[in-house]
């Protein structure tokens, strides 16, 4: 799988342990065994709609208008939770039907998304360091 490419989870696990509908952004290529995702959603409260970065927003997300890639709508990325998920895991799933591609983000919004991720309040260092890898690689 691809830094960029979007999955629509039908029973994603939150970090609370709810499970929900949701559209995911994979933010590196696992080639250490995990996949950095992130969250989207297509609802406005609090955030802006300045094109792109937006870490001083709360939640601190990234912001797509519609058009911009494969998704309907205007769509935030929000950059307040990376969930490591298993590489293997995550591609069984994708593999089998239960989790679904959706497409990728045009390479120089993943190159803005990444910079804008690299610079989150709310990464951890190792993250950060593969995001970075993924980002000089483009």
């Amino acid at each position: 799988m691809n830094p960029g490419t979007i999955l629509h989870d039908p029973q994603f696990t939150f970090a609370d342990g709810e499970l929900g509908n949701k559209l995911l952004v994979v933010l590196n290529d696992g080639k250490d065994g995990i996949y950095i995702v992130i969250k989207t959603t297509s609802q406005p409260k609090q955030k802006g709609r300045n094109d792109g970065c937006q870490l001083k927003d709360r939640p601190p997300n990234f912001y797509v208008p519609d058009g911009s890639c494969c998704l309907r709508g205007e769509s935030w990325f929000l950059l307040v939770e990376f969930y490591d998920l298993k590489a293997a895991e995550l591609q069984q799933k994708v593999f089998v039907g239960s989790i679904r591609r959706i497409g990728e983000l045009p390479k120089d919004l993943l190159i803005e998304l990444l910079a804008c991720a690299i610079d989150s309040f709310d990464i951890r260092e190792n993250q950060r360091e593969d995001l970075q890898r993924v980002l000089n690689s483009l």
